[in-house]
């Protein structure tokens, strides 16, 4: 919850920006530009599907290079990474056999008692996505409406982690037998809005992305597992994001003046 309220104050601060640069900017116009970009994109998602029934919501992080075109076309490569606090749902089903089966349930440690096991998921994904930019404002054709496809790869797990005392039967090979790995392929959507300023760091887009990714498990040996192995699991992602763009601007950007 306190990530997702930082998410929530960044984009509103984004919002203000936006509207203090467009109110500043009245005497000049900009010509549609092509440019290099790298970007750092964070945000907070909301699963669903057979990912909505192992893990609670989870912290999203990007990082992408791409190309903007004079036409407004954007193509890019992201690298995601996303994890989670003590977010999985299923813990307690997956590590039954070595927990307590009296009171309250916990891992036994190797000196006997509670082992204090954490659980969270950790996602890995590689996208190739292609966009076009709706420019709203006469005098911002780089600005606008920012929508975005992709298609790349997914795989996500569950990471254990002992806080009180160490847990031998999740150490080493063995957490293998409790991860739930899963790997596929991921469709990817987009809808935001763009704003590119006359500086390099006055770039930013913020929107709501749905990821859509088919994936079955890796690993052929887990633990409290009675299902298929080779079942194709429908894993949805809803995520609010904010990105920071960094254009390589060169030193002939053109613009148009007007007095």
């Amino acid at each position: 919850m306190k990530r997702l309220l930082l998410v929530l104050l960044l984009f509103s601060y984004a919002t203000t920006l936006l509207a203090q640069t467009e109110n500043s900017s009245h005497s000049e116009e900009e010509v549609p530009t092509s440019t290099p970009f790298c970007s750092a994109v964070m945000g907070w998602t909301f699963p669903k599907g057979d990912m909505g029934n192992k893990y609670e919501s989870f912290m999203n992080l990007n990082a992408n290079i791409g190309w903007k075109t004079n036409d407004n076309w954007v193509w890019m490569i992201e690298f995601g990474f996303a994890f989670g606090s003590d977010n999985i749902k299923i813990k307690n089903d997956i590590l039954s056999e070595i927990m307590t089966n009296e009171g309250y349930p916990f891992v036994i440690s190797r000196e006997g008692s509670d082992a204090g096991v954490v659980a969270y998921n950790r996602n890995l994904s590689l996208v190739g996505k292609v966009g076009k930019v709706i420019p709203l404002f006469k005098k911002r054709p780089n600005s606008g409406i920012l929508l975005k496809l992709g298609g790349g790869l997914l795989q996500h797990q569950i990471i254990y982690q002992s806080t009180l005392e160490i847990a031998n039967q999740l150490e080493g090979d063995y957490q293998y037998l409790y991860d739930r790995q899963m790997r596929g392929i991921m469709l990817s959507g987009f809808v935001g809005y763009l704003h590119m300023g006359k500086s390099n760091f006055a770039n930013f887009y913020i929107g709501l992305e749905f990821n859509q990714a088919f994936t079955k498990m890796t690993r052929k040996y887990q633990v409290n597992f009675d299902g298929d192995y080779n079942k194709i699991n429908l894993d949805q992602m809803w995520t609010l994001k904010i990105g920071w763009m960094f254009p390589f601007y060169g030193k002939n950007t053109d613009k148009e003046y007007y007095y």
